[in-house]
């Protein structure tokens, strides 16, 4: 079971495997191009970098990238770059895709195209991994990027969604607290009656344990789990929280960021590939995380085809 980002790390760079090769797509930007070339250098990536070759040649003679083996495609708009990005994974060229200088829903929008893209199942979500030194080992949030207000069947994918990541990562079988404000069903509160159906759905599940409604305190602290004599399988030990909407996912990962000491990676799930689609505003060291969590998953997924 990894358990934060060093031991990631470690991990990955102790595996025998080739060099996975990442989509870059617009990839005129500084923070992207720092965080795959540290990757690169390790010999872990190769990078595809996708954009206009005017606009990225400027910006490669700044770098130390001597010796580091790298591809430029060539593309004039975002469109094309979006397409090319695609199209890689799509045939086999590429293990994962990292989102640069573009907007997200021009990318998306190839992603899931019906004859040209990579969507393998019906919901795309969004999975934040995030380590705290308040919590002996990574927490999920899902989804607090992609999906507003996602229905029972749709936060059933999402918890499928992220049960191929924790797996990756070696947690065999996760657990997943479906938050509401408390542990009790409430008629008139929709995140606990999802929630309630959602336990009931996962109750044979090998893959999983998945259990709710919960609230944050009973998810997170075993103590206060044993002090109100909660008897659940999650005793304050969730793998991933699962959020009732985007507005409670995005707050909740912010919070743990900013007021936590958190560092954090990001991923789109549900496609054939990972999908790194962190903000413009996200920092060379957050989308290195999001690129070392999404080579830890292409290799995995390459493993199953093997």
């Amino acid at each position: 079971m990894v358990r934060n980002f060093h031991e990631l790390e470690q991990s990955l760079m102790k595996q025998e495997e080739e060099m996975q090769r990442v989509a870059v797509v617009k990839a005129a930007s500084s923070s992207a191009l720092e965080s795959v070339f540290e990757l690169a250098k390790q010999g872990l990536i190769v990078p595809f970098l996708i954009d206009d070759q005017a606009m990225l040649d400027p910006l490669l003679m700044n770098m130390d990238i001597d010796h580091t083996s790298y591809h430029i495609v060539h593309v004039e708009s975002d469109e094309e770059a979006a397409f090319k990005g695609v199209e890689l994974v799509r045939n086999g060229e590429c293990g994962f895709i990292m989102k640069g200088n573009i907007q997200t829903g021009t990318l998306l929008k190839q992603v899931v195209n019906r004859e040209t893209g990579i969507r393998k199942r019906d919901v795309l979500s969004h999975l934040a991994l995030i380590e705290t030194p308040h919590y002996p080992r990574f927490i999920g949030v899902t989804d607090g990027g992609m999906l507003l207000s996602p229905n029972v069947d749709q936060k059933e994918s999402i918890i499928n969604n992220a049960t191929e990541v924790m797996q990756a990562l070696g947690y065999k079988q996760p657990k997943f607290a479906v938050l509401s404000a408390a542990e009790v069903v409430q008629p008139k509160l929709q995140p606990s009656v999802d929630a309630e159906e959602l336990t009931k759905r996962f109750e044979p599940s090998e893959n999983c344990i998945v259990e709710g409604p919960l609230s944050l305190d009973l998810a997170l602290f075993p103590a206060i789990a044993a002090e109100k004599q909660y008897k659940g399988r999650i005793q304050g030990d969730a793998d991933v929280l699962v959020a009732a909407d985007v507005v409670n996912g995005n707050t909740l990962s912010k919070s743990m960021i900013l007021l936590g000491n958190g560092a954090m990676a990001g991923l789109i799930i549900g496609a054939q590939a990972p999908i790194i689609l962190t903000s413009r505003s996200s920092t060379a060291e957050e989308k290195r995380r999001s690129l070392l969590l999404a080579l830890q998953i292409s290799r995995a997924n390459a493993r199953k085809e093997c």
